[in-house]
């Protein structure tokens, strides 16, 4: 028997030792190590100091914790951004920051030393929670490290940095100087779990369940209509606010009815809310005794239930008909409205809550109950004295602790302030510069500006930055400029603990010591420290405004209000040029992540896994100005897409192992190829310049898809078949090079490790050490000529695989290449084609009917395409073309 005949050593075969497995979670630490010792970041930021800059400043992560797929959303954002203005030529220089003050800190620190705050002194424990703050700093550090970022880790910013303190206490001063700066009595939220007032970014809205009761006021001073232990309905969902119950507020302008019950009980309520009244106090038969207006009532006095006082019946300009009664019951230091009208109406300011929420002895016999657990008691007691008309309970958004997630309360306490209203229209200007992706952005910075007076920026802890206001003998805040530029220059040398460490006197310039000046206690809130980070961190040299703050879109009520007013304070310019913000990240079924729930996604995990460029092409393939989703299905989802990439790119690579790039001149398909390869580029750069990552993925999937399924599939015939010099190979080596070389710039910024490992397979001269280091691709003039030119062809390639797939179907023939297309177009330019090649079939001929049939033919042994008798060599079993490549 003859043996069969061998040409597959004639073939040049795709060859490069590119793998195609990713193996992405072992090779990312060793590629992290090259960037790191051949100072790659630091390499980029020499070549391009004297380029124009674009500065992403990083809003500080609080250094609490591990690092969850929320950071790694904001800082893989973050990176590609980075990375692709610096290779676009800007100097980036990028300093990772963490906010490193506060109360969560506080308590995990005591948490895991198993203390409270008073087994400390002050000093002791500012110690270890700067100590707890800075290993947490250290770890996070080394979590963010796995995400592939470009940065140098030794150089960062922390809060409780001295020069950022003393920096911080410089604008407080500023503010003292521009008189934004006041101490008062005022309702603020107060966080009984936390101890300390909150400011409003710090307060989160959730279901809570509340006793919602009406209760009876006795008349003590009536009139012609009301009379003497007549009852005032008011109705509350905070009982045990009664307790400072100390007026009762009407609308004069109200429509009010005196109503008898069947138990010959007379009550005073709003005509429009008599009816949903009766049917919560199940009052079937009651009579309407007179009408009148709510003015009637303003000389009316009564006895308030708990605490028995005589108060009188005031003006309100916050009732409202919606609920309720139509009557308020205040308590002048438990709500902003409240205070204001106890203020004008000279109401009895009782505080019976403690700091913890406990009631103290003004509470009488409610006195050692924590504030909450005290409804049912007050309830109790007011149905023993025939004062409670109705009690039930309802579920309603309700204010909590953002830290803690529970319930606050209003509290008049003594807070430091900053006014807004001074600044305000400085703030609205400076905002109406900044440039948003998206028109919601702005309005909802605008509103809730608009919305704020005043910032409380005291905090009832230690630690933090002090607050650092002297009084002296009166109580009276001493303001003088000589103290704050003293006692600033001491904290820039020795840091904020000096504060705690140092009686008055020696934190004193000599003129103002021995006056018996006692130093504030309270700490500012972390908001303003975070705020103020603009006026700190100078990322290479360059100082604020920076071209792009991006976070989380709960940072509208954080960080982005607190940056914008305190750099309008400052400088009056906002802090960020251009602002952008990302949503939460949900489970694949778009549910809030929670350990409960056991729906968490761990970025180390998917990291450990998949690799850090998989989690950077979940990122970057997300719809993030949304809020996003995460799951395993998901990640899968962008594992095809980046598998389908590395496959084309190991086939392109070993397509083009011998050959030493010198251009040519394309023509046919390779020419179009390379329009589409520059049109994709434009799309890129627009895109990236947009932020809108997600359609660079898209384009860029469907540009290899494209590729893979049709150019690919011709090129082979023409790659491996052909003699090494062939022009037409070299043609299609030309185009593989330039889709290598675009494409791994496009992508290096997404997926740094991917690009940078084919970089390093990658022949080509002037080479640099890193694809990082390389320029990004460009745009071009959009240039759809040849598209236009073979849009028909491709309209005619769709109608003939089709009929091909009918007649494989048929068993007409095994292969594409078997058959013999008769084609039916009077396209010159598709007549001028090699269709045979392009095509893919084994004969082409032309005719009145576009049709499909077989035809005799010989399959060539090399090649394996199929062929007339003529063209082929019956000796050696190949066709002609293959005989004379083998022959030379």
């Amino acid at each position: 028997m003859e043996e069969k005949k061998d040409y597959k050593q004639t073939l040049l075969m795709p060859n490069t030792e590119f793998s195609m497995k990713a193996n992405l979670a072992s090779k990312e630490p060793e590629f992290i190590k090259f960037w790191e010792e051949n100072k790659i970041y630091q390499d980029l930021l020499k070549r391009n100091k004297n380029n124009p800059a674009f500065i992403l400043h990083d809003g500080p992560p609080y250094a609490n914790g591990n690092i969850h797929v929320g950071h790694a959303l904001n800082k893989i954002l973050k990176d590609i951004i980075v990375r692709f203005k610096s290779m676009q030529g800007f100097y980036s220089p990028y300093v990772a920051g963490w906010d490193t003050h506060g109360l969560p800190i506080e308590h995990k620190m005591l948490s895991e030393a198993k203390k409270q705050a008073k087994d400390y002194s002050v000093v002791e424990l500012r110690k270890n929670a700067a100590k707890y703050a800075l290993d947490q700093v250290r770890k996070q550090k080394e979590q963010f490290k796995k995400l592939s970022l470009l940065t140098d880790f030794s150089e960062i910013y922390v809060t409780l940095n001295k020069q950022m303190e003393a920096d911080q206490l410089r604008l407080f001063h500023k503010m003292v100087e521009l008189g934004l700066i006041y101490k008062d009595l005022k309702p603020v939220y107060w966080s009984p779990s936390s101890q300390s007032a909150l400011a409003e970014a710090e307060v989160e809205y959730a279901d809570h369940v509340s006793p919602s009761i009406f209760v009876a006021f006795k008349v003590k001073k009536g009139n012609q209509i009301i009379k003497e232990n007549d009852n005032l309905l008011i109705w509350t969902t905070t009982p045990w606010t009664l307790i400072a119950n100390s007026g009762v507020a009407i609308n004069d302008t109200f429509e009010y009815v005196l109503v008898e019950s069947a138990n010959q009980q007379r009550y005073v309520l709003a005509k429009k809310l008599l009816e949903s009244v009766a049917e919560s106090a199940k009052w079937e038969n009651y009579k309407v005794l007179a009408t009148f207006l709510g003015q009637e009532l303003l000389n009316l006095t009564y006895e308030s239930p708990i605490n028995k006082m005589e108060c009188p019946v005031v003006f309100g300009h916050h009732v409202t008909l919606e609920s309720g009664s139509g009557l308020v019951h205040i308590a002048p230091l438990f709500g902003e409205d409240d205070f204001l009208i106890g203020n004008q109406n000279n109401l009895a300011k009782i505080m019976h809550i403690e700091d913890d929420g406990t009631i103290n002895k003004l509470g009488l016999q409610f006195a050692g109950i924590f504030y909450d657990d005290a409804n049912p008691l007050v309830g109790k007691y007011l149905e023993e004295n025939n004062l409670l008309i109705s009690f039930k309970k309802i579920k309603h958004s309700y204010p909590h602790d953002w830290r803690t997630h529970l319930p606050i309360m209003y509290r008049a306490t003594p807070q430091w302030f900053v006014s807004l209203k001074p600044i305000k229209k400085d703030i609205q200007d400076a905002l109406e510069k900044v440039t948003t992706f998206n028109e919601w952005s702005k309005k909802r910075l605008r509103l809730m500006l608009e919305n704020r007076e005043t910032w409380c920026i005291s905090r009832q802890r230690s630690w933090g930055v002090p607050i650092i206001v002297f009084y002296d003998q009166n109580k009276k805040p001493v303001l003088e400029k000589e103290i704050f530029e003293h006692v600033i220059n001491l904290i820039e040398q020795r840091g904020t603990d000096i504060w705690y460490e140092k009686e008055a006197d020696e934190l004193l310039p000599s003129k103002y010591q021995g006056l018996g000046f006692n130093k504030e206690t309270d700490i500012m809130d972390v908001w303003f420290d975070s705020g103020s980070t603009s006026i700190s961190v100078k990322p290479g040299g360059v100082e604020a405004p920076f071209d792009l703050y991006l976070e989380g879109s709960d940072q509208y009520r954080g960080w982005f209000n607190s940056s914008l007013i305190n750099s309008v304070a400052w400088r009056k310019t906002s802090p960020f040029k251009a602002l952008l913000s990302h949503g939460f990240v949900l489970d694949g079924k778009g549910n809030k992540m929670s350990k409960s729930k056991g729906n968490v996604v761990d970025p180390l995990d998917v990291v450990n896994k998949y690799g850090a460029d998989i989690l950077r092409l979940w990122v970057a393939n997300s719809e993030f100005t949304n809020d996003v989703t995460i799951d395993d299905k998901i990640l899968l989802q962008n594992i095809e897409i980046y598998r389908k990439f590395r496959n084309t790119i190991k086939f392109m690579l070993g397509g083009i192992s011998d050959f030493d790039y010198q251009p040519v001149k394309l023509d046919s398909i390779h020419a179009l190829i390379m329009e589409r390869l520059n049109n994709l580029e434009t799309k890129i750069v627009e895109n990236y310049e947009q932020y809108k990552f997600i359609n660079v993925i898209k384009d860029i999937n469907n540009f290899i898809i494209d590729l893979s399924s049709y150019y690919i599939s011709i090129t082979k015939d023409i790659l491996y078949l052909n003699k090494v010099d062939n022009f037409e190979r070299r043609q299609v080596q030309t185009v593989f090079y330039n889709v290598i070389y675009s494409l791994i710039r496009a992508l290096a910024p997404i997926l740094p490790t991917t690009c940078e490992e084919i970089y390093s397979f990658f022949e080509m001269k002037n080479k640099e050490k890193s694809v990082h280091l390389l320029p990004f691709v460009t745009k071009h003039q959009i240039d759809n000529t040849l598209e236009n030119q073979w849009s028909e062809f491709f309209k005619l390639k769709e109608n003939v695989y089709k009929l091909i797939e009918e007649e494989i179907k048929k068993q007409t023939f095994k292969r594409q290449n078997e058959a013999h297309v008769v084609l039916h177009t009077e396209d010159e330019f598709i007549k001028s084609l090699d269709l045979v090649k392009l095509l893919m079939v084994g004969k082409i001929s032309f005719g009145k009917e576009t049709q499909v049939s077989n035809f005799d033919s010989l399959k060539c042994l090399r090649c394996w395409n199929h062929f007339e008798k003529d063209d082929y060599d019956q000796t050696l079993e190949i066709c002609k073309r293959c005989k004379k490549v083998i022959n030379g």
